[in-house]
């Protein structure tokens, strides 16, 4: 089962180096990929590939089977092979290059050895290839290796595989751009990646089952084969294990059950092994211990190799440790991993009073979202409301979740803590009630009840509750947006990002920049809205390897200007990759992007895959409990627009018997509707147009809410771009 990585083979032709490096840890498709590339290489030349098999190697040994590859006699002297390298016009002969076609992918489950049958030519570079390099090797051998990379002759190609970063002068060959090196981070499976793989070894696993495998793999391709049977575990037995030491594999055992690690934690955690030494020992050993976006230091075991070796710590040393971690954590600034650990080792009490040391902003960010709800299903609920702090913390995360009534409850739970014996802090505890009520109210709907409690919020909130200052003035804008108050709405985003700067809070910045992006579009400044956008998408997207769900957010709203633009594939393949930044999460801005699937497949008059989508909205969000406010609507209106394109083909396909009460309308306009926007789309005012058609201005406004709902829109000049994207207006 051998899944192409041609993004890779391009990086590898692209970038011909003296040493191109492949390191990570077994089962990445190391061996795969380089085959892969040298086979399908048009150029001209020689390929000598050598499989070492990570065995220990001497330089002999090494000579010996470099001889068999090249033809040479078997007692060629070392130096006599940098000499013969090192000339510049070789002869033909047989070029050993290994079969790939039927190779698994990143197995690491078999080797089979390189075969002659490809001649060579004699022009051309030499690619001597060393596959699986051993781990260690002596000072001799490593010296031979850096020999031959300052080699003179340009023609010289160097491919290595390894699981360890080899002891050659790799610092100098870097300065010199003669490297090019590959780790695990670029090695993992692609999500596109992933799910060819996965639909060749199980087409029928569900949505859910793809998510846990891809959530615990992160593209480990060994990892998505090997996972769901029963052979992982003497995998990760025989081609990790068993080349640790006693002391490596005790601390590997304890890092299964953390969520994170550094080099201080484990000198605190194994002090008498030297823990900082060894778990520098294991980062070397590719241990698959994985870096964190964005921590640097930090890092994890991976998922799926955790799981296999968490049954190797159990019990009371268990629990001694986590209860260890726990305190060392939140003394190192990771309140959220102590609580976890807390968790984890039975002591909700622990876990409530670090929660509680959580800053207010931590929701905001990566997927804290989820994992706050997941602990609040984890602890008793009067822990939970022990403190207004908590009730607070628990009441945001609902609303910013889509569960209202929820919300609702906790934000009536502040009540009972009032009043407080400091005036002061009454008042602040107050005003933070009435910013999440008032979001509260906007969400359901209820603008005028949020208008007056984010205003009343923000007379007493200080400097300290800069969050709920945000929250209040994006509410409140958005609301300025949907009445048309638009300069109003303007001058709260500024000082909305502002504020978010000032803070130095990314994700409040991207989400201050994603309401700028629809203000910009309100006011027919498109290009400024792509612009900014572009700008975010290339922020965000950076070096992060993990599922991001506020990139997700992005993506789905760069999804929705490209539809409006009239470029439907490009559309929903950028949607389509935003979902896989979402697999796990369940918000309800995840909506719009099956919103957006459903029209475009409606567009595409794939009628059941358009029902169906909405169908699948309607159930990720009654999976996320999240309130009908949220969601209903926005789905009515999208079933409304289907069953007008619907109609209208219907209406196309059967000119001669008409339905009975079938418009004749374009994507969902009536005509009368179609000659009102034109009108606008030319600067008339509504009065105008009621000149015009003759019809009151009433009924000029009525037709103009109507436009607005059937294109999806919330402002005229909104409606007149989707016109015009879509083709309704020249």
């Amino acid at each position: 089962m051998f899944v192409p990585r041609p993004h890779l083979c391009d990086v590898l032709k692209r970038e011909q180096r003296r040493l191109q490096l492949l390191c990570a840890p077994v089962g990445y498709g190391k061996t795969a990929l380089l085959r892969e590339y040298l086979r399908d290489l048009a150029a001209p030349g020689r390929v000598v590939w050598v499989s070492l098999g990570g065995q220990a190697q001497t330089l002999e040994s090494l000579c010996l089977m470099l001889a068999d590859a090249l033809g040479l006699a078997p007692d060629t002297a070392p130096d006599a092979f940098l000499t013969l390298i090192d000339t510049r016009d070789w002869v033909t002969g047989p070029s050993p290059l290994p079969r790939s076609a039927a190779f698994p992918c990143g197995s690491g489950l078999a080797r089979d050895e390189a075969f002659p049958g490809n001649e060579s030519v004699t022009a051309g570079p030499l690619r001597l290839v060393f596959d699986d390099l051993p781990p260690e090797m002596p000072g001799d051998l490593n010296h031979w290796f850096d020999q031959l990379l300052s080699l003179d002759n340009p023609q010289l190609q160097v491919l290595v595989t390894c699981r360890q970063r080899p002891e050659w002068n790799l610092p100098q060959l870097m300065l010199r751009g003669e490297l090019l090196e590959l780790d695990a981070r670029q090695l993992a499976l692609r999500p596109d990646e992933f799910e060819s793989l996965v639909n060749l070894l199980a087409p029928a696993a569900d949505t859910a089952s793809r998510e846990k495998l891809w959530h615990q793999t992160a593209g480990w391709c060994a990892g998505v084969r090997l996972l769901p049977t029963a052979l992982l575990g003497p995998y990760l037995e025989r081609e990790l294990l068993s080349r640790l030491s006693e002391e490596q594999c005790e601390v590997l055992f304890g890092l299964a059950h953390l969520s994170k690690a550094s080099a201080d934690l484990c000198e605190q955690l194994w002090e008498e092994q030297q823990g900082a030494r060894v778990f520098k020992s294991l980062l070397d050993a590719q241990a698959f211990l994985v870096p964190i976006d964005h921590q640097p230091g930090w890092f994890r075991v991976l998922p799926a190799v955790a799981q296999s070796l968490q049954d190797r710590l159990s019990g009371a040393p268990l629990n001694r440790l986590r209860l260890r971690a726990c305190q060392l954590l939140s003394v190192l600034g990771q309140v959220d991993d102590a609580v976890e650990q807390a968790l984890s080792a039975d002591q909700p009490e622990v876990a409530a009073n670090y929660m509680e040391r959580l800053w207010l902003s931590w929701i905001l960010s990566e997927r804290h979202l989820d994992r706050f709800l997941d602990w609040r299903e984890r602890i008793e609920p009067q822990l939970l409301r022990s403190s207004s702090r908590l009730i607070y913390l628990c009441a945001k995360a609902l609303l910013f979740s889509g569960r209202l009534d929820e919300a609702e409850e906790c934000l009536q739970r502040l009540g009972h803590f009032l009043p407080l014996p400091d005036p002061h802090r009454s008042q602040r505890l107050l005003a933070n009630w009435q910013a999440l009520y008032g979001t509260l109210q906007a969400l359901r709907g209820h603008a005028e009840q949020a208008r007056l409690h984010c205003h009343a919020a923000l007379r007493y909130l200080t400097a300290q509750d800069w969050l709920s200052v945000l929250l209040c003035h994006c509410t409140l804008a958005r609301i300025a947006m949907n009445t048309g108050e638009l300069n109003e709405a303007q001058v709260l985003l500024e000082h909305s990002l502002e504020l978010a700067r000032r803070q130095g809070s990314r994700e409040a910045e991207v989400l201050v920049n994603t309401d700028r992006v629809r203000l910009m579009l309100l006011q027919g400044q498109s290009g400024l809205a792509q612009s900014l956008l572009r700008t975010e998408l290339l922020q965000l997207t950076g070096s992060r390897t993990q599922p991001y769900p506020l990139l997700g957010r992005l993506m789905f709203l760069q999804g929705e200007l490209l539809l409006q633009q009239g470029q439907i594939e490009e559309a929903r393949q950028v949607v389509q990759d935003g979902l896989l930044h979402v697999r796990d999460c369940c918000a309800p801005f995840v909506l719009n992007a099956y919103l957006l699937l459903s029209e475009i497949a409606s567009r595409n008059d794939e009628v059941e895959k358009a029902h169906l989508l909405l169908h699948e909205a309607e159930r990720r969000m009654h999976w996320g409990k999240i309130d009908r406010a949220c969601y209903q609507r926005p789905i009515a209106l999208q079933k409304a627009r289907n069953l007008s394109r619907e109609c209208e083909a219907d209406s196309d396909k059967s000119p001669v018997a008409h339905v009975s009460g079938v418009p004749d309308y374009q994507d969902g306009l009536t005509p009368r509707e179609v000659s009102v926007l034109k009108l606008l789309a030319e600067g008339m005012s509504v009065r105008e147009v009621g000149h015009r058609l003759f019809i009151s201005v009433n009924t000029v406004k009525t037709h103009a809410k109507n436009i607005n709902v059937k294109l999806g829109a919330c402002r005229r000049t909104q409606a007149i771009n989707s016109a015009k994207a879509m083709g309704i207006l020249a």
